[in-house]
């Protein structure tokens, strides 16, 4: 998949709309200098919109198209494209592709014209759409026809591109419409835009079967993107299979469930329980001691012993570490990782110790967020506590601490099959570059999909759903692969 950098132009300078607000600007400033900035190689797509052309129907910025593409930048341009002069305008300033919005969805004539005279493959078609209405116009009014209809005519021109931005999306840096791309029925190869803003977004996007590009503008401008770091994640999409892992909560040696952290039930063995996960396909396996912390006393080391002693696949261990000797004895006893949550948040140091005794690939943020408000609160002692410490914020610091990896809970979904918290997971995922696991909500195999194509996630951790068997592993990991996210 192609990574595109876009530039909206206004007045001569680089700038952002607010879902196309013209009250709504955000400036950056001159465009080679953003260019530069930037560090768009020579021989990249580059996206330019002109934005007051998009309001008059006249080309305006021009003399900027003619510099940048002197840079060996192929450019396509688009804003207020209404006939073939204004078409041929762009091309003979430079640009390499038209991007043809409004006359593509209500003038059919004139896109045909177009057509014949540049060729199909110099033209892109531009498709903005809100609550499933083609707009036109800057945004400002509905078209004639409707989406599948617009689809079908650029396909039968020969137009083998189609650039479909979500209108809700654009700008507001909350995340691409995946399931208006996964839910497009064309041969068009589809360049996706609006709502990336991070570099998780596009390696999702680059799953979706007929995306074949992806316009980045105000996440590469405000820096959340670096332009570099996503064309190589990119091309290793499918290098990296996301994990699915089951969790037992163990209460004085049984595996309990509850629902947002309480009204627990017992769930079973868990040597049992593990033994079955594993012949599942499980790719890990994480235990919480619910009771070591609340009742303060060490994690039961017995329960772990005999759970690894059962297991191939790696095991992750938490509840009730406070110390490097409380750690060392969970990897003695077998776990290959160990999750820490209230003694790492009243002693941060204590995350740092770990990662330099036992390596970084050996120590798991547990993270248990309850959202207060606008923001997400870290909890502690088994989520009846608040730390009063900002969650996002935490994950950020204990990345830096020396943390290889977050198992981030959201409390208020524990339990509920309502769905893993995306907000919660975008918030963390934009701001950390090490795993994330989603824990928390799970409650069918789209919430799975969605916590990694959504939000973010490495890995996707459940409990109750597969405790109570009306998911296996296997039927998550078979769904996963049927949306085109990597699985072992």
């Amino acid at each position: 998949m192609d990574v595109i950098p876009s530039l909206d132009l206004l007045g001569g300078n680089v700038v952002r709309l607010l879902r196309g607000d013209f009250a709504n600007v955000t400036t950056y400033g001159d465009p080679e200098t953003v260019l530069d900035s930037l560090d768009v190689l020579v021989g990249s797509r580059l996206h330019i919109v002109d934005l007051e052309a998009s309001r008059s129907g006249h080309p305006v910025e021009t003399n900027i198209v003619r510099r940048l593409a002197t840079r060996g930048l192929r450019i396509q341009a688009g804003g207020g494209i209404r006939s073939l002069d204004h078409a041929r305008t762009w091309i003979d300033a430079g640009a390499e592709k038209v991007v043809i919005g409004t006359v593509a969805a209500d003038a059919p004539e004139v896109l045909r014209t177009i057509v014949d005279d540049l060729g199909a493959d110099r033209v892109i078609a531009a498709i903005d759409i809100r609550d499933g209405v083609v707009r036109v116009g800057g945004w400002e009014r509905d078209a004639k026809s409707s989406l599948a209809e617009v689809l079908r005519r650029v396909e039968e021109l020969g137009i083998g591109e189609a650039l479909i931005t979500d209108i809700s999306k654009d700008g507001a840096m909350r995340g691409p419409s995946f399931a208006l791309y996964r839910s497009l029925r064309t041969n068009l190869r589809i360049i996706a835009s609006g709502g990336v803003s991070a570099i998780s977004d596009v390696v999702s996007l680059g799953r979706i079967a007929n995306v074949s590009g992806c316009v980045i503008g105000r996440a590469l401008l405000d820096r959340r993107i670096d332009l570099a770091e996503a064309k190589a994640r990119v091309a290793t999409t499918n290098a990296i299979p996301e994990r699915v892992i089951p969790c037992l909560d163990v209460r004085d040696g049984r595996v309990v469930k509850g629902v947002n952290f309480v009204d627990v039930r017992d769930a079973g063995d868990p040597v049992e329980c593990a033994m079955r996960y594993e012949a599942e396909g499980a790719d890990e396996l994480v235990i919480l001691d619910i009771s070591a912390t609340d009742a303060n006393r060490a994690t039961a080391l017995d329960t772990v012993r005999r759970v690894s002693e059962s297991l191939f696949i790696p095991l992750t261990v938490g509840g009730g570490v406070r110390t490097i000797e409380d750690f060392r004895a969970l990897l003695r006893a077998g776990a290959d990782r160990v999750a820490i949550n209230t003694a790492a948040l009243r002693n941060p140091q204590l995350i740092a110790d770990c990662a330099r005794e036992f390596g970084v690939q050996a120590v798991v943020l547990s993270c248990d967020a309850k959202r207060t408000g606008d923001h997400f609160e870290a909890m502690v002692r088994s989520g009846k506590e608040s730390s009063g410490v900002d969650a996002v914020e935490w994950c950020r610091r204990a990345e830096e601490l020396g943390t290889g990896e977050i198992l981030l809970t959201s409390v208020d979904r524990d339990g509920t099959n309502s769905g893993y918290d995306i907000e919660l997971l975008r918030a963390v995922t934009s701001v950390v570059k090490i795993g994330v696991i989603a824990s928390g909500g799970a409650g069918n195999v789209e919430h799975f999909r969605d916590a990694i194509e959504a939000g973010g996630a490495r890995a996707v951790l459940a409990a109750s759903l597969f405790h109570d068997r009306k998911l296996s592993i296997g039927d998550v990991k078979q769904f996963l692969s049927s949306e085109g996210i990597p699985v072992r």
